[in-house]
């Protein structure tokens, strides 16, 4: 697993961030709009970060001479079933906020928590197949702040197709081809 598929992996699981970010921005006035959309992007990617860190930190410590013979078979199965949650959450309403909940902190924690839990398996099956965290993570950050500002930006009270749904669907399709090719390469 390489740098672009670590990337791509990213990409994909930084999908319901930007489903979320745009589901906001769909409720918000645009007062609201600019300051939140920093706030969630800075919360979203500090905590896919930490989650991110403490799965590979929890393979390191604990897992990582137990299934470096099966390295592949760790990360396919982490990246099936992400692919097959996203496929389900396609059809299903994201978290959102409104201009209520712009100052709503515990709201905040609890929603980058959910979301967190992907780069938690994430950070795993990366560890697993002994890459280096600091480029990784790093990464990780940069497309959840992106993808969570650009969802947010998309996003317009008079949209009336959710086109970030669509995303999340292939989001899926992308993780489960992905594992797929885990095992196959």
């Amino acid at each position: 697993m390489g740098i672009i598929s670590v990337t791509i992996i990213f990409l994909c699981i930084c999908v319901d961030n930007m489903v979320s970010a745009n589901m906001s921005a769909l409720k918000m006035t645009n007062e609201k709009k600019s300051i939140f959309s920093i706030k969630m992007a800075l919360f979203f990617a500090g905590f896919n970060g930490l989650f991110f860190g403490i799965g590979y930190l929890l393979s390191v410590i604990f897992f990582h001479n137990w299934v470096h013979f099966a390295n592949n078979w760790v990360a396919f199965a982490f990246l099936l079933l992400l692919g097959i949650k996203f496929m389900m959450e396609s059809i299903e309403k994201s978290p959102s906020f409104s201009n209520l909940d712009a100052d709503d902190n515990r709201k905040m924690i609890k929603v980058s928590s959910v979301f967190g839990l992907n780069s938690l398996l994430v950070g795993y099956a990366v560890e697993t197949m002994d890459k280096a965290f600091f480029p990784q993570v790093l990464i990780l950050l940069f497309v959840t702040f992106f993808l969570t500002l650009l969802g947010f930006h998309l996003g317009k009270k008079s949209a009336k197709d959710i086109a970030s749904k669509k995303v999340e669907l292939v989001a899926g399709l992308v993780l489960i081809i992905m594992a797929i090719k885990m095992i196959i390469i």
